[in-house]
């Protein structure tokens, strides 16, 4: 073999030169062809333990990456409507009151009128309207809300009405014409309602319905008779409407709303004076509507 084989043999198998004869010697002497059989196993697993420590230092640097730690999961903030809020609004309202006098013999005091009514006049009122509104939402299932609202506005929402009415005197049997003045005001409005919404993340179409209420101020002058009369009132009724509302930013959202008011028709009496003489006119009977466009402002108290 000579000494490089011998050293070769050593590096590659961990074998000597003397092992080798010792093992190989005597069948190689006997069988030539068994010792070229036995060098090329020799060879070969010297080739493959080279080959292992070439390799495996590469294979782990690739496999590092898989050892690396996995980056850090960063939490979805997911909006949510549920929470209280308060806030403000601003708008424009609009309304239609209906006066009638059924019997104008118990409105004059005079028994020869009873039974007999004066058609009905209908007057126009409008104004601005302001105010605010607190409430609560419960978000459910998951794009429904529930929740509840209370809101009151001050309102300027007022019209006149200027008509002449006929009828027949039964007194005289003769045909006679009054002229008169009616004035209609709401000062304030407020409301307590349940609400319903369907949302979209942020964006929120809602429908609300509940009772309302009104303050009112009637007034009326019939010049023939030198007569003035008014009164206040507060009247109650029942609301619906919906909006829209969008959470534009952290805990505020904004909305714009439609209401319909109805204070169904109401039966008055109306003091005042009769040519400076103090009198109490009953049985005028008035019926009201009010319509409302409102922009508002809410801030919100829940975690968004």
């Amino acid at each position: 073999m000579g000494r490089s084989c011998s050293l070769c043999l050593r590096c590659a198998c961990g074998i000597d030169a003397t092992q080798w004869q010792n093992v190989v010697g005597s069948d190689v002497q006997l069988n030539p062809r068994n010792w070229v059989v036995e060098m090329k196993k020799i060879l070969l697993a010297g080739v493959a333990g080279v080959a292992l420590i070439t390799i495996a230092p590469a294979n782990a640097a690739d496999l590092g990456p898989l050892y690396r730690a996995p980056p850090a999961i960063v939490p979805v903030r997911v909006f949510s409507w549920t929470g209280c809020y308060i806030g403000g609004n601003i708008g424009w309202g609009w309304g239609r009151d209906t006066v009638s006098i059924p019997n104008l013999g118990e409105t004059t005091g005079v028994p020869e009128l009873a039974g007999v009514s004066l058609p009905s006049v209908t007057g126009d009122t409008k104004g601005v309207v302001g105010g605010g509104q607190v409430g609560c939402n419960y978000q459910f299932a998951p794009n429904w809300v529930i929740g509840i609202e209370g809101d009151g506005e001050a309102a300027n929402i007022k019209g006149d009405v200027t008509d002449s009415v006929s009828f027949t005197n039964p007194l005289t049997g003769l045909p006679e014409t009054v002229s008169g003045t009616a004035h209609a005001q709401t000062d304030w409005i407020a409301s307590v309602t349940g609400r319903l919404g369907w949302t979209w993340d942020r964006v929120m179409l809602y429908a609300k319905g509940g009772a309302a209420w009104a303050g009112d101020k009637y007034s009326a002058d019939l010049p023939a008779f030198n007569e003035h009369i008014e009164t206040s009132v507060t009247r109650p009724g029942w609301t619906a409407g919906g909006g829209l509302e969008w959470a534009f930013w952290d805990n505020w959202s904004a909305k714009v709303e439609y209401d319909y008011y109805d204070s169904s028709t109401r039966n008055l009496s109306l003091p005042g004076t009769i040519a400076g003489v103090p009198e109490v006119v009953p049985g005028v009977n008035v019926k009201q509507t009010i319509q409302t466009v409102k922009f508002g402002i809410n801030y919100h108290f829940g975690t968004y």
